[in-house]
């Protein structure tokens, strides 16, 4: 399942009152998804890394008053009673690699999760849980991976609702070139090589997974920003990230591509599309003419008006007839309840639309 498929099973599980469980390999964002999660939801979000834990800490330590035992509060869940005392909105608690601690922990946050409650301790009702773990190598679709993990027992196990997720490249560009403001040359590249988002090699320790591209972007940022670090220096940390063959491919992709995209801001501010930026498009390659509408339709998203609208029309029709058509069933897709409807009422876009099968 990719990331949309998960986003909407979760939020399906956790309204039916049931427990998720994400099951996927490091790096592909599972995290970011129940953080987006809580904020369209307008929920606090509280994690609680189970990998860290060890056995009693969830349950806190035990005093003896007045001959009753009585257990201190965790300071996670400490801190989740402080923001629910706002009064404000509800809490996730998020218990992450479940399966990455013993067998003893692992019962303890059973209890939290499943019977909200330990040791005196009750979870409060405007608490949901979800939870996610590393996948085992005993899974059919997973036998190549070698997490160090910690098997639950079925009963366990049958307690949660299960599901598989993957990285999806295409999502993931969508993703990147909006909240996500992933570097435009990782969206670039990524878009030329997209089986690079979440690559191993037998050959190599280290994995190229979403999260390092993530990284990879934030350096790139602050090579914008900085002429003290080295070409070399970058590909060093590239190396670090995404493993010495795709840092070397990717380095080589920098190299090749060192023009930058047209800007979308500076498109809209043009009386009319000049020769040059015709002549720019023509020579673009379909990886740089999707990334550069997709900043387009960011940009209109933002500020809509009659002529903007008219401006991606006029980009678009200068665009191969294959890629056009394609990108106009993705603007469909994506965003069908507001732009593409003011698009579709706008002649250039219909003309664009039909001579496409002329």
């Amino acid at each position: 399942m990719n990331f949309i498929e998960t986003y909407h099973a979760v939020e399906l599980t956790l309204a039916a009152g049931a427990v998720p469980l994400i099951i996927g390999e490091s790096g592909i964002g599972k995290t970011a998804l129940i953080r987006r999660y809580c904020q369209e939801m307008n929920l606090y979000l509280v994690n609680i890394d189970a990998n860290l834990l060890k056995e009693g800490e969830i349950g806190g330590l035990p005093t003896v008053e007045k001959g009753r035992t009585f257990y201190a509060t965790h300071h996670k869940l400490a801190q989740m009673d402080e923001l629910l005392e706002r009064g404000d909105k509800g809490c996730l608690l998020f218990i992450d690699e479940i399966n990455r601690c013993d067998h003893a922990v692992q019962q303890e946050l059973m209890n939290l999760i499943l019977n909200r409650e330990i040791n005196g301790y009750h979870l409060d009702e405007r608490v949901i849980v979800a939870s996610a773990m590393n996948p085992s190598a005993r899974m059919e679709d997973f036998k190549h991976t070698e997490y160090q993990v910690v098997e639950m027992d079925p009963a366990q196990e049958n307690r949660f609702v299960w599901f598989n997720m993957d990285s999806d490249a295409r999502e993931w560009i969508l993703w990147g070139l909006q909240e996500g403001d992933i570097h435009a040359q990782v969206i670039e590249f990524i878009s030329s090589f997209d089986e690079y988002l979440h690559s191993a090699s037998e050959e190599e320790f280290i994995e190229a997974t979403p999260r390092s591209w993530e990284r990879v972007s934030d350096a790139l940022k602050v090579m914008d920003r900085s002429t003290h670090f080295t070409r070399e220096t970058l590909y060093h940390f590239v190396r670090g990230n995404v493993g010495t063959r795709i840092a070397q491919d990717f380095m080589g992709f920098l190299k090749e591509n060192e023009n930058p995209l047209l800007k979308a801001r500076d498109l809209f501010q043009l009386d009319q599309v000049t020769q040059s930026v015709k002549d720019e498009i023509a020579q673009s390659s379909h990886s740089r003419l999707y990334i550069l509408m997709m900043n387009l339709l960011k940009e209109l998203k933002g500020e809509v008006s009659d002529q903007r609208v008219r401006r991606v029309s006029q980009i678009l029709l200068l665009y191969p007839r294959d890629l056009r058509i394609s990108l106009m069933k993705e603007i469909r897709e994506v965003y069908g309840k507001d732009l593409y409807l003011l698009l579709r009422e706008d002649d250039l876009f219909l003309e664009a639309f039909f001579e496409c099968y002329r």
